[in-house]
């Protein structure tokens, strides 16, 4: 078991992945060790530093004695505080979790032969429990929702949970999974807060009071109609099925599109407004259970995968995000998914345990 880990390891520290392009230690590019990610949202400079940071444990844990791979993390975590702590709570995390071993698949085959996660060895009853109190510890600290979060939210969702929520004038609301959302209803305004994630609407009439959805920059206003707003994957989209919408950006003031009618799709990222064209029956296909790609990269297919992950997923192959997928995948089964959307250009799963899942 401890050889084929270690061989796991070495093929992991090779290979190309954020800390590091190529095989040889160097360090990370000036825009990655600072932080500075003008391009993304804050939360998506989080998710980016915090793979980044797992990514340096994992290489350190296959080769503890390279000296010049030590000193690039040290470069690394000293460049921002915050690049430090990402680090520290990776150790937290693998020390919590108990090192569990990966399970890698050394080569795809033609036709996949989908290998189960790594069990752990059979230990007396009292070592299980003291573990299963250890991971539980290590999800308080890595996957909670933030106090702030739980402060601001009305109805929140955690991950792979979907939860339908009636508001007071008889909208529904659906939530897809780690999504919170905060309700205002007062006077002539009906007004939604998506805080994170994403979720459907299905908007009550009433032109005497329109429906407002605020997300991250977005405003979304209603009267009566169905979409679907998504605040992840780094970018902003708003799908509508029925009805019409107007969309603004109220942090500048910025009309983005006077009228979104079925089967537009808008996607707002870096300022910039794009509205193209879709089947309206497969707005928000996440209630079905299901993520469809059409020629899509890798990167944001993962992206929706993630949400339904119980722990953290790591894509650590820029490259392969970048490739592109057409499919249908099932958001019940996330890791048999993420097989099924790398296994065509030769991307591999490996298991660290149930709570860290690395893409190469």
């Amino acid at each position: 078991m401890t050889e084929r880990r270690e061989q796991s390891l070495e093929k992991s520290a090779a290979a190309a992945s954020f800390a590091a392009d190529g095989a040889c230690v160097r360090p990370l590019p000036t825009f990655s060790a600072f932080g500075d990610l003008p391009d993304m949202t804050s939360a998506d400079c989080a998710t980016r530093r915090r793979d980044q940071a797992l990514d340096w444990f994992l290489r350190l844990q296959a080769a503890p004695g390279d000296a010049q791979l030590r000193a690039g993390m040290e470069q690394w975590c000293a460049a921002d505080e915050a690049n430090a702590k990402a680090y520290r709570k990776a150790e937290r995390v693998w020390q919590l979790s108990a090192q569990l071993a990966p399970s890698t698949q050394a080569q795809w085959p033609a036709e996949p032969v989908l290998a189960p996660v790594v069990q752990l060895p059979v230990r007396p009853k009292r070592r299980r429990y003291w573990l299963g109190g250890a991971v539980a510890a290590c999800l308080m600290i890595a996957l909670a929702p933030s106090l702030s979060l739980r402060m601001q939210a009305d109805y929140r969702t955690a991950a792979g949970e979907t939860r339908d929520v009636t508001l007071a004038d008889g909208s529904l609301v659906q939530l897809d999974s780690d999504t919170a959302i905060a309700v205002d209803y007062a006077g002539d305004r009906r007004d939604v807060k998506l805080i994170r994630g994403q979720a459907f609407f299905k908007v009550m009439p009433d032109k005497s009071k329109p429906f407002h959805v605020r997300a991250e920059a977005l405003e979304v206003t209603v009267t009566g109609t169905a979409f679907n707003v998504d605040v992840g994957a780094g970018q902003m989209r708003v799908a509508v099925q029925e009805g019409s919408v107007k969309v603004d950006d109220w942090r500048v003031a910025k009309a983005l599109a006077a009228q979104l009618k079925p089967g537009d799709r808008l996607d707002y990222h870096d300022g910039q407004a794009r509205v193209d064209r879709f089947a309206p029956g497969q707005t928000a296909a996440w209630r079905k259970g299901q993520v469809i790609a059409d020629d899509t990269p890798i990167a944001d297919v993962v992206a929706e995968l993630r949400r339904y992950a119980p722990g953290l997923v790591v894509l650590r192959n820029d490259e392969l995000g970048r490739k592109r997928v057409t499919g249908v995948y099932d958001l019940r089964k996330p890791l048999t998914a993420l097989r099924a959307v790398l296994q065509p250009h030769g991307g591999k799963v490996e298991a660290y345990g149930p709570w860290v899942i690395v893409l190469r």
